[in-house]
């Protein structure tokens, strides 16, 4: 990498004495320079007007994959995510160009960039140059003969490394071998990894070019497969494509997302999932039990997504369902040399490779009673030589403290598995943002147990009437005001911006505590750190599942909304759960769970059709009795005559549906497996009003009349339940 730390126009003049990026800034209209050369590839990102861009800001991702010669960076934001992901694109002998217009100034501004810049000055292979420094760069290409540098093919099927062909091998074994034998191939960037699915997917096509034969490959987002889809067609030279489906003679290979595979199993031959660390584990599971010869493919210090997380989550299912399961892992680079200086600077600088340290001690704390906590308790509690401890660190401190800064991100990298390395910009360099740690004591050598990264919201954060206004009529989105946003925007609660809140965005466990009651103690403590604050909510907003939501209901959350859109990488709606920490608050959050239920079953036909069963039911014992319709003598009549078999099931359904609303928030439920399941039928058929035919399939029943039998046993068999 090359700094350029001066003005715009100086590093512009600068940079034109390289001959090849020379050709292509003295191109005249955009069009053009985004087009410049089919021998170089130079990427330039950012918001300046002497630099015109040919990489979207938002559209960066398209980019991953790709191969690139030269970056030129110039982006005032200084967007870590875009940097961190486009410097993989680089080859060997290629150079980052990070263009700022004043080093003294960013270094003053940002904790960040004065941790960067640290990290940086201390590796000797990367190069800064100031305008009072320099006029010319030491550097010279010619455009008509560029370096060479792309490695070449030394092993059969085009395989550039022996681990790369290693890998086509066991790719193709998943195949021929037995079943449920899963392959995991795990590498860093720029090893080959998507190039290795393509080329062993290229010669199965080759190898059953007259059979009826189907591929399915899936991941976060299609434009993610861009490597994988370019290796592929040119290792098959001939093929026909059409939208996500290529057909080579009688085979085809198709794109599909995870959630339609889950959501309508298909019979399929190999299915590989690319960059499956950004998927969630549960999605996978549902995945491995659908599926027998699967490939499991994903960067391991990925510049978005929990790669180690993955790792060490996926693998205890993979030992579970499919002992025999085998794991590969490419060391060696392909796209630049190993030990490369880019690559080291990008990973320390973003914490990709901070390590997860190993806990000495197993802890299993019983969760706390929620609601009952004053700072009076929180002292008492603090005290106590065997609880654990909560603590408010400032970014100032993680600054100053490397091997803290480290322990912290290796914990929210680990365990949540969309961290970014724009959640360590935010997290040393926005105000709004408080970090909170859980130790395992206050002894000198305690344990780092949990992370939690907190967001000030609302009122007393810089929130005007003239953004207010602009809010309402659309003009605008602010940042970092996630919650009264949408409680306003979305929910219709006009005074959002009256209130203060802490939105809690990411909460993080260690892997080797997790499922024993130290995330509910964490979310008490930061209950108790809002209320000093005199904060009125706190809330999330998450990709809502059937896990998380219970872990947040039980806390005493409840949901104020949930999304009409799926979120691309998990399939998931995306939920708001709010809770009131003072008496106004606490009857805005009844009213906002009020409002929810009221269209709750409306929206079910429709925007919230794709919610599985197992959520809409537990969204719906969350609601509250008096807010249910009750029931007529009617009702009651018509719901008994079908449970004795004197009513057909159309005739009386809309009593049924009514009863189930009543039985749910049943106190006398009984919550044994069993059933739960048998509950579940209900559900999907009275009120996510899914045909007989899908909950027949769903539920493994085989046909309408075991369906009818079923609910009509389940009826006969509560309403004894309540009677006893």
């Amino acid at each position: 990498m090359v700094v350029l730390s001066g003005c715009e126009s100086w590093a512009m003049s600068l940079l034109r004495s390289i001959d090849v990026i020379h050709a292509a800034l003295s191109t005249e209209t955009k069009q053009n320079f985004q087009t410049f050369s089919s021998q170089v590839q130079c990427l330039v990102y950012g918001d300046s007007a002497i630099f015109p861009a040919n990489v979207q800001r938002k559209r960066y991702r398209d980019k991953l994959g790709s191969e690139s010669d030269f970056i030129i960076f110039v982006d005032s934001e200084f967007t870590i995510d875009a940097f961190a992901g486009l410097s993989g694109t680089l080859k060997a002998g290629g150079i980052l160009f990070l263009v700022i217009p004043s080093r003294d100034e960013k270094l003053e501004q940002s904790l960040f960039f004065k941790r960067f810049y640290s990290l940086l000055s201390k590796m000797p292979s990367h190069t800064i140059i100031t305008e009072s420094q320099a006029s010319v760069l030491p550097l010279h290409f010619d455009v008509d003969n560029p370096v060479k540098l792309s490695a070449t093919s030394t092993y059969p099927h085009g395989c550039i490394t022996q681990e790369q062909y290693s890998a086509v091998i066991a790719i193709k074994k998943v195949l021929s071998g037995q079943r449920k034998r899963p392959l995991v191939l795990t590498a860093d960037r720029g090893r080959g990894k998507s190039s290795a699915l393509a080329i062993a997917c290229a010669q199965l096509m080759k190898e059953h070019e007259q059979d009826e034969f189907d591929i399915v490959i899936t991941a976060p987002d299609v434009q993610a497969l861009s490597v994988f889809y370019r290796q592929l067609k040119q290792s098959l030279n001939c093929v026909e494509q059409q939208g996500n489906t290529i057909t080579f003679g009688k085979v085809k290979l198709t794109f599909m997302a995870v959630d339609q595979l889950i959501r309508s199993p298909i019979k399929l031959n190999l299915l590989l999932v690319d960059e499956a660390a950004a998927i969630p584990v549960y999605l996978l599971e549902q995945l491995l039990r659908s599926y027998h010869r699967m490939v499991f493919s994903s960067t391991v210090h990925g510049y978005e997504g929990a790669g180690r997380g993955f790792t060490l989550k996926f693998k205890k299912v993979l030992d579970r369902l499919c002992p025999q399961w085998v794991n590969l892992h490419i060391n060696q680079p392909i796209r630049w040399r190993e030990n490369d200086p880019l690559e080291q600077l990008v990973f320390d600088a973003c914490l990709l490779n901070a390590e997860l340290p190993k806990l000495k001690t197993t802890l299993a704390p019983q969760p706390p009673t929620y609601g009952k906590g004053s700072s009076v308790e929180k002292a008492e509690v603090l005290n106590k030589s065997n609880e654990p401890v909560f603590k408010v660190i400032s970014a100032k401190e993680l600054v100053a403290d490397e091997a803290l800064l480290k322990q912290v991100f290796a914990i929210l990298v680990t365990a949540h598995y969309q961290t970014k390395p724009s959640d360590l910009q935010l997290l040393l360099d926005n105000p709004q943002v408080q970090l909170t740690c859980l130790y395992s004591s206050k002894n000198n050598d305690a344990e780092m147990l949990a992370v939690a990264l907190l967001m000030n919201e609302g009122k007393g954060n810089n929130v005007s009437d003239a953004d207010i206004r602009a809010i309402k009529h659309s003009e605008r989105r602010l940042r970092n005001h996630f919650l009264p946003q949408s409680l306003f925007s979305h929910c219709g609660f006009e005074q959002a911006f009256n209130y203060k809140y802490l939105r809690i965005m990411r909460i993080a466990v260690h892997p080797q505590i997790q499922q024993q009651g130290i995330g509910a103690q964490f979310i008490h403590y930061i209950e108790l750190l809002a209320k000093e604050q005199g904060v009125d909510f706190i809330g999330a907003s998450f990709g809502v599942n059937p896990e998380l939501l219970s872990f947040w209901l039980n806390a005493g959350f409840s949901t104020a909304r949930i999304g009409f859109t799926k979120d691309k990488a998990s399939g998931e709606h995306s939920a708001l759960l709010i809770k009131g920490l003072v008496v106004k608050s606490k009857q805005e959050q009844q009213s906002f769970k009020r409002n929810f239920y009221q269209s709750f079953d409306y929206l079910l036909l429709e925007e919230y059709r794709a919610l599985t069963t197992e959520l809409v039911f537990l969204l719906l014992r969350q609601n509250s009795k008096g807010d249910v319709s009750a029931l007529s003598e009617r009702d009651i009549a018509n719901v008994q005559a079908f449970s004795r078999g004197e009513r057909l099931y159309s005739s009386c359904c809309y009593s049924l549906y009514l009863w189930l609303k009543q039985d749910l928030l049943s106190e006398t439920k009984c919550h044994s497996t069993e059933v739960l399941q048998q509950s579940l039928v209900l559900v999907a058929r009275l009120i996510q009003k899914h045909d007989s035919d899908s909950v027949c399939q769903q539920f493994g029943l085989t046909g309408k009349k075991m369906l009818n039998n079923h609910i009509k046993n389940y009826v006969h068999l509560r309403l004894n339940t309540a009677i006893n």
